[in-house]
C-alpha cells in the first residue's frame, strides 16, 4: 500500500472501531479508568477521573480478577510453558531434554527481564474490563512487551481470527519525534515545536499488516496525522501484535465480562451514595423543635439541653433506630452487589486458586476438582488465549533470541533433524482445566495397586509399561528433563546391568566346579 491507500484504510478501521468505542469510554469510567485512552472533543484518557465516585469496588474486582488471572495462567515464580517436540521420540535422543531446559531458561530470563509480567497483568486487566486486549513484543536488548492502552489501536482480523492488520496511535514529545525520524518528513509545525518547546506532544500512528511478498513477512509504516508522506518503513519477522477477546462479537474487538457487570457498578456506586447520605443523617440528623430554642439548643455530640417540662427524663432528644435500620438494609444491598461484581468480574474465581489456600481438611485433589468445575466457564476464553496469545509470543520470543544468538546450540544428536517444536502449558489454571498426563497415569497406579492389595496378583502390572508412565508422570510434573534419562540411556545401562549380572553368575560358577572335586576327596578320606 502507498501512503494515501495506507490512510484511507486506517480511516475504515476507525469507523469499525467507532461502533465499540463509545462502550468502551463507559467501561473505562465506571470499572478501569487509568487504562483507557481516546482522544476528541476534550475526552483523554484523563477525563474519566473527573466522575466523582463514591466507591472503587467495580475497579477491585477487575483488579483481583486480572491478578488471579495472572497467577493462575502465567505465574511468575512458577513453571507455567515448556519447549517440547511435537514427535515425542524426539525428547529421548541424547542431550535433547537438556537441550529444552537449556532453552526454557533462555526464554524465562528473556520474559522476566522483558517486562513480560507487567505486561500481561495489564492485558490480563484490559481483557476483564473491556473484552479486548493488544500485547506489543519488541526486539530491545533483546525483547521488551507492551500492553497496548484499549482506545490508542484498531486492527483487522481474518478468518481464522489471526490479526491481519493493527494501527496504533502513539502521542510522543515533538523533540522526541525529531530525533527518531528524518525532520523532512515530519510535518512543519512538528519541526517548529520540536525547535520551540519540544515538550509538546504529537500523535505518530504505526501501522502494520502482513504481506505476502517483500522482504519482511509483515509490513511496518509510521505516519503522522494529517501527514503527507511517510515518517519510516520497516517490517518484522513475525507479527509483534498478540490479540484476545473475551466473547466474540460484530467487530474484532468482541466483549467482555465489564460489559455485564457495568449495571452492577453504577448501582453499588448509587448506593453507597445514599449509604453517605443515611450515614450523614443517622450521625447529623435533621430535627425539629419548640421554637424556644431556636437560638439555644445544642445538637453537637454529647449537648446538653434542658427541658421546661419538670417530669422530664435525662433521655436522647432525638429517635435514631429508623436510620439505623435503613442503613443496615443499605449495607446488606452493597453487599449483595459487591458480590455479583466479583462474580462477573473473577475476582471471586481465581481468589482461591493456589492449592495454598484450599480448605481445611480437604484435600488437593478435591480442591482441584472443585476449582476446575468453577473454571469450565473459563475453557472457551483459555483455549482461545494459549494458542493466539501465548503460543506465538513465545515463539517469536525464541526467534527474537536466535537471531541475536542468545539461544543453547543444538546438540549434534539433533542436527539435520526435524525440529518441530511446540510449547506445553503446565500452569495451575491449565492442569486445573484438563486432566493431566501423571494425574491420570497415578491415578491408574493407584487402582492397579489396590487390586494388587486385594489379590495379590503380580501379574496385574504385566500391562503397565512402568517407563512410559515414568515419562508422563515426568512430563506433567514439569521435571527437569536432566533428571530423566532417555531410552537410549536406559538401555544401555541395563544391558550392562545385565552383562554384569551374566559375569557374575559364570563366576560363580567356574568357583563352584572348582570347589566341587576338593569336596568329593575330602569325603572319600573321611571313610
Amino acid at each position: 500500500m502507498n501512503y494515501q491507500e495506507c490512510r484511507d484504510r486506517l480511516s475504515r478501521m476507525l469507523a469499525q472501531r467507532g461502533r465499540r468505542e463509545a462502550a468502551w469510554r463507559e467501561l473505562s469510567a465506571w470499572i478501569c479508568p487509568w487504562r483507557g485512552r481516546f482522544s476528541g472533543n476534550g475526552n483523554d484518557e484523563f477525563e474519566a477521573y473527573g466522575i466523582e465516585r463514591f466507591t472503587h469496588a467495580a475497579a477491585q474486582a477487575a483488579l483481583a480478577g486480572a491478578s488471579g488471572m495472572t497467577s493462575g495462567m502465567t505465574p511468575r515464580n512458577t513453571p507455567w510453558f515448556r519447549p517440547a517436540f511435537t514427535d515425542t521420540g524426539m525428547s529421548e535422543i541424547s542431550g535433547a531434554r537438556q537441550w529444552l531446559d537449556a532453552l526454557d531458561l533462555r526464554l524465562q530470563e528473556a520474559l522476566a527481564n522483558g517486562g513480560f509480567y507487567q505486561a500481561i497483568q495489564k492485558f490480563n486487566l484490559d481483557l476483564i474490563w473491556s473484552g479486548c486486549a493488544l500485547l506489543y513484543v519488541e526486539k530491545a536488548e533483546p525483547v521488551r512487551f507492551e500492553a497496548v492502552q484499549v482506545g490508542s489501536f484498531c486492527l483487522v482480523t481474518a478468518l481464522d481470527g489471526s490479526l491481519e492488520a493493527v494501527a496504533r496511535q502513539y502521542v510522543i514529545n515533538a523533540g522526541e519525534a525529531a530525533r527518531i525520524f528524518d525532520r523532512g518528513r515530519l510535518l512543519p509545525d512538528t519541526v517548529r515545536k520540536a525547535r520551540r518547546s519540544p515538550w509538546q506532544e504529537v500523535p505518530v500512528w504505526q501501522m502494520c499488516w502482513r504481506e505476502e511478498s517483500g522482504v519482511f513477512p509483515v509490513r511496518s509504516v509510521w505516519f503522522e496525522d494529517g501527514g503527507r508522506e511517510f515518517l519510516k518503513e520497516s517490517g518484522y519477522y513475525e507479527m509483534p501484535f498478540f490479540h484476545a477477546v473475551w466473547n466474540e462479537g460484530s467487530t474484532p474487538y468482541g466483549t467482555g465480562p465489564g460489559d455485564m457487570c457495568i449495571a452492577d457498578a453504577r448501582q453499588i456506586d448509587a448506593l453507597e451514595r445514599n449509604k453517605l447520605a443515611g450515614l450523614g443523617k443517622l450521625v447529623d440528623p435533621p430535627v425539629q423543635c419548640p421554637p424556644q430554642f431556636k437560638e439555644i439548643i445544642d445538637l453537637e455530640p454529647g449537648g446538653l439541653n434542658y427541658s421546661d417540662d419538670p417530669g422530664s427524663i435525662i433521655r436522647p432528644i432525638l429517635d435514631l433506630s429508623p436510620y439505623a435500620s435503613s442503613l443496615a438494609r443499605v449495607q446488606e444491598e452493597i453487599a449483595i452487589v459487591r458480590q455479583r461484581l466479583e462474580d462477573g468480574l473473577m475476582a471471586s474465581i481465581f481468589r482461591s486458586m493456589p492449592l495454598e489456600q484450599r480448605p481445611a481438611g480437604m484435600s488437593a485433589t478435591e480442591f482441584l476438582e472443585r476449582k476446575r468445575e468453577a473454571l469450565q466457564q473459563l475453557g472457551p476464553v483459555i483455549s482461545a488465549y494459549e494458542p493466539t496469545v501465548l503460543t506465538p509470543l513465545l515463539f517469536r520470543t525464541a526467534s527474537i533470541l536466535d537471531r541475536a544468538g542468545l539461544t543453547p546450540p543444538v546438540p549434534k544428536a539433533l542436527e539435520g533433524y526435524p525440529l518441530y517444536m511446540k510449547m506445553e502449558f503446565i500452569s495451575p489454571m491449565a492442569n486445573a482445566l484438563r486432566q493431566t498426563g501423571a494425574e491420570t497415569s497415578r491415578a491408574l497406579f493407584q487402582d492397579i495397586a489396590g487390586m494388587y492389595q486385594a489379590t495379590r496378583r503380580a501379574d496385574l502390572f504385566d500391562k503397565l509399561d512402568m517407563d512410559q508412565m515414568i515419562d508422563e508422570l515426568a512430563t506433567g510434573l514439569g521435571v527437569p528433563g536432566s533428571i530423566i534419562r532417555p531410552d537410549t540411556d536406559v538401555a544401555q545401562i541395563r544391558q550392562q546391568r545385565e552383562q554384569q549380572a551374566q559375569q557374575a553368575m559364570m563366576l560363580q560358577m567356574a568357583l563352584a566346579q572348582q570347589q566341587q572335586p576338593q569336596q568329593d576327596m575330602g569325603g572319600q578320606d573321611n571313610v
